[in-house]
Order: C-alpha cells, then structure tokens, then sequence
C-alpha cells in the first residue's frame, strides 16, 4: 500500500465526514477496521434495518477475515460498521468499482448517499 497517506484516530463525526466525501469524490480510503489495515474504495452509506451506519465498499487491498478473492475483485465488496472505525486517512491509490456493483444490498436498508454515476448508470 505505497503512497499511502498515515492515518490517525479520528473522531466518529471526522469519520462520518471524511466517508461521505470519499463517496462523493470517488476517493479511495485507507482504513483500519477490525485491527487490520484495509484499502477501500466506498460506494454507498446508509443505515441497516436495526439503524446502525454502514457502507458499501469495495476492499482493493490489505488485511480481510474472510480474505481477498483475487479474479478482478468481483467477491471483494465488503460492507462494513461505521463505528467500527477508529481510524481512517485519504491514499493515493486509484479509485476502483466493479461490475457487479450492488444497486440494493442487503446490508443497507435506506441509502442515504451513493457514488455518483455508479457502474451500469446509463445518463
């Protein structure tokens, strides 16, 4: 993850903000989450249905759980807890999305901000 920006622990509303800016910017993100370091490109933001903040990305590198499939990154959509995020900074890392982007997933009940021109939008 060279030409990463360091990331620091930031307040909720800090992370709140610099989210919904990646989302908006189609920036990527360097994020800790779960102890590890993660590369993500957010797509989407919204509560689930117990109305708990959670967003859509798509993990382009670093540290998973479930581990990182690695034809294109069509399984690397993630959708992860916002106040599971003690830290998070900007990278320098191109922005990625993939084809198989989910309009409606399952984890966000009301979308509250999404990409703008997500993949498949036709103007």
């Amino acid at each position: 993850m060279s030409g990463s920006l360091p990331i620091r622990t930031r307040s909720a509303e800090e992370i709140d903000r610099l989210i919904r800016a990646a989302i908006i910017e189609k920036t990527p993100l360097r994020a800790i989450y779960d102890g590890g370091v993660r590369l993500l490109c957010p797509h989407m933001l919204g509560p689930n249905r117990e109305g708990q903040v959670r967003i859509l990305c798509l993990q382009i590198s670093g540290e998973s759980v479930s581990g990182l499939e690695s034809r294109e990154g069509l399984d690397n959509w993630r959708c992860l807890a916002l106040d599971k995020f003690p830290s998070l900074g900007p990278t320098q890392a191109d922005w990625q999305t993939g084809l198989n982007y989910q309009r409606r997933p399952k984890c966000i009940a009301q979308i509250e901000l999404e990409v703008p021109d997500p993949p498949g939008h036709k103007p």
